[in-house]
């Protein structure tokens, strides 16, 4: 939620009804996203973890193709929840 919309720099009252509405559903989804990758297990989610951190030249795909930004984000989102689901789960 903080991400989304530059927290500190922007505070919560000057976004507006909607976009507050918007940033709720989104930290909403992420926190039932977390709960639901806890229940695979901490030892299956390690491994999700290190096969999303892994280069794609690393799985065989060609190394002249450059990540875009875009999938970058989705990859860096992708580790931070499944890394709070581990944490969830060793708890």
């Amino acid at each position: 939620m903080r991400e989304r919309y530059n927290f500190p720099r922007v505070p919560f009252r000057s976004i507006g009804r909607a976009c507050f509405a918007d940033c709720l559903k989104a930290a909403w989804n992420e926190a039932r996203e977390i709960v639901r990758l806890a229940g695979r297990g901490v030892e299956a989610l390690r491994a999700a973890i290190v096969a999303v951190q892994t280069p794609p030249h690393r799985v065989g795909l060609s190394t002249s193709r450059r990540e875009d930004g875009a999938a970058m984000v989705q990859r860096l989102w992708q580790v931070r929840v499944m890394t709070a689901a581990m944490e969830l789960a060793a708890a």
